[in-house]
């Protein structure tokens, strides 16, 4: 069984954290000034107004809450839909991010291979029976299109 503390402990904060109504007038006195107060006005006010507002935690979050006479139910899928949205939209973000890290890492190596062929130093392969080889002329320039074309193709930014 509970403790009385943590029994008075959670009545008070249910309590606390209730949404209290209060009621609001407004009128215009005699003199055309407009008047607010929490009891009715007087008699002689010219013309009167009652609104009924809200205070708590409800309150707190006008900006945020959902239409009028809408149940809960409907307010659980529109939370459900925003916090799918969201975790879309950070999925979305992180994949963007990742590709941009991709795509630099192929920009540098196109562009160190373009300087590797384009340089004037002997460059090797393997051929086929897997000897290492230089390559020709002819080899460096056809290597050379496909690297521009590489680098251009990674590069865009």
């Amino acid at each position: 069984m509970k403790s009385p503390i943590q029994l008075f402990a959670a009545i008070a904060i249910l309590l606390a954290t209730a949404t209290v109504a209060a009621q609001v007038y407004k009128w215009v006195d005699k003199d055309g000034k407009v008047q607010y107060s929490d009891s009715p006005p007087p008699a002689s006010a010219t013309k009167t107004e009652a609104k009924k507002i809200e205070t708590g935690p409800a309150a707190a979050s006008v900006g945020n809450a959902p239409p009028a006479g809408s149940s809960l139910q409907d307010r659980a899928k529109d939370f459900d839909k925003r916090q799918k949205d969201s975790a879309e939209k950070n999925k979305k973000a992180e994949e963007a991010e990742k590709n941009a890290g991709i795509e630099a890492e192929n920009c540098k190596a196109a562009q160190a291979a373009l300087r590797d062929l384009e340089s004037e130093r002997p460059l090797r392969r393997s051929n086929e029976a897997g000897e290492v080889v230089i390559m020709t002329d002819e080899e460096k320039q056809a290597g050379v299109a496909r690297a521009r074309a590489a680098v251009a193709s990674s590069c865009k930014g």
